[in-house]
């Protein structure tokens, strides 16, 4: 019996020993693969790219483009007569016929709306390719939509004009009327990625003086202990921003709102109600473009000395810090933020730069751009033009072209 229990005793010992043994062995892999892995990763986070090959052309409907807006797994192509989602592959994922005369639309994750600025048609898409068509009361103005298909419609009532946020079934969530002569002219909306929470921004005059106003809306609990819904107001004065048109606002995350102006940039937390103050940060020259991201805020800004112009891109976080300023040698008409990428083009020629980083990639390109998008996060790109997709790989060897 003893010499069984030894024998027992010395098996299991051996098999415990070759079962360390090969986890030791697994672990070291997993380590070398992972370090393998990170260096590929280094190495293609500082390549800078001297070349490209178009190794996919595909047509795509729609030959006259009104807009393209990012959407989940790639871009959405509205034009007149017509929207379709396109992924990385230049494959349409959902299309929707219509018939818009001025055609305003906006996206969020897989959710999207086109509206008739001017009309009363409204589509809400839903990711899948189903459409909910909504016949709106009064003329449309803008649409902005949720990560979780709630669409707030501004309109214009003529005296009045109404918000309405829409559930991605058409039904009705929530309605708020404005008088033009109290609040002023409404110029932008901006709806929170879970749909409860609306600013609009207005613009007056006040003795012959510029003015803007920003109104704060929660649809949620918290909204219903005030009136309407309307958690919070701001105005310019002669001391706040005074003089600065604010035409457009976005929600950067949920909690977290930038409003941009032609002199300032504001910065609101709303979690629940508005920040009593925001965070501003001024600028000289003109802002001529602006991109964001859940990470960053960024903008193309236009200097003027002595006949000379000069461009340059300002980059800031999220909580106002600024990140980075890149000057620019010439102006680029798109600008777009994609992860640590700043991505910068114009009809033939592209620039991409990493965040305090080096170029990506700088020269011209073959292809008519209307559109870039990241395909990878490395060095595939999908170019847009009105009508065709392309997708390009940057190569080390070669020149820009």
């Amino acid at each position: 019996m003893d010499e069984d229990k030894q024998v027992t005793r010395e098996y299991t010992g051996e098999a415990k020993d070759r079962r360390i043994l090969w986890a030791i062995l697994a672990l070291a892999v997993i380590f070398l693969v992972g370090i393998g892995i990170w260096q590929w990763n280094r190495r293609s986070d500082t390549t800078t790219y001297t070349g490209y090959d178009i190794i996919k052309s595909k047509q795509l409907s729609f030959s006259s483009i009104y807009g393209m807006i990012p959407i989940k797994d790639g871009v959405m192509r509205y034009a007149r007569d017509g929207v379709e989602a396109v992924n990385a592959e230049g494959e349409t994922m959902w299309n929707v016929a219509y018939n818009m005369a001025n055609p305003v639309a906006d996206a969020k994750g897989k959710y999207a709306a086109v509206g008739d600025a001017g009309g009363v048609s409204l589509y809400l898409l839903d990711g899948t390719g189903k459409v909910n068509s909504v016949t709106t009361d009064h003329p449309i103005v803008k649409v902005a939509v949720s990560a979780n298909g709630e669409t707030a419609v501004l309109m214009n009532g003529g005296v009045d004009n109404y918000v309405v946020i829409y559930h991605i079934d058409g039904t009705r969530a929530s309605e708020i009327n404005s008088v033009s002569t109290v609040n002023g002219f409404p110029l932008d909306i901006a709806i929170s990625e879970n749909g409860a929470k609306l600013v609009i921004s207005y613009v007056y005059f006040e003795e012959d003086n510029i003015r803007s106003r920003l109104t704060f809306f929660n649809f949620g609990d918290v909204g219903k202990s005030y009136i309407d819904g309307l958690v919070g107001k701001a105005e310019s004065s002669e001391t706040a921003f005074p003089d600065n048109l604010y035409a457009d606002v976005e929600f950067l995350t949920n909690d977290r709102i930038a409003v941009f102006g032609d002199k300032s940039l504001l910065l609101y937390e709303m979690e629940e109600i508005q920040s009593i103050k925001p965070v501003e940060i001024t600028y000289t020259g003109n802002v001529r473009r602006f991109a964001t991201s859940g990470k960053y805020i960024g903008l193309l800004t236009e200097q003027q000395e002595g006949g000379h112009i000069s461009y340059a891109v300002l980059l800031y976080d999220t909580t106002g810090k600024q990140v980075e300023r890149r000057a620019l040698d010439s102006y680029y008409g798109g600008f777009r933020i994609e992860g640590n990428d700043i991505i910068l083009y114009n009809d033939i020629s592209l620039y991409i730069y990493r965040v305090k980083g080096n170029d990506k990639y700088k020269g011209g390109i073959s292809k008519a751009i209307a559109y870039v998008y990241a395909i990878d996060g490395r060095n595939h790109f999908a170019i847009i033009s009105d009508n065709q997709y392309n997708k390009l790989k940057l190569l080390t060897g070669g020149t820009a072209k």
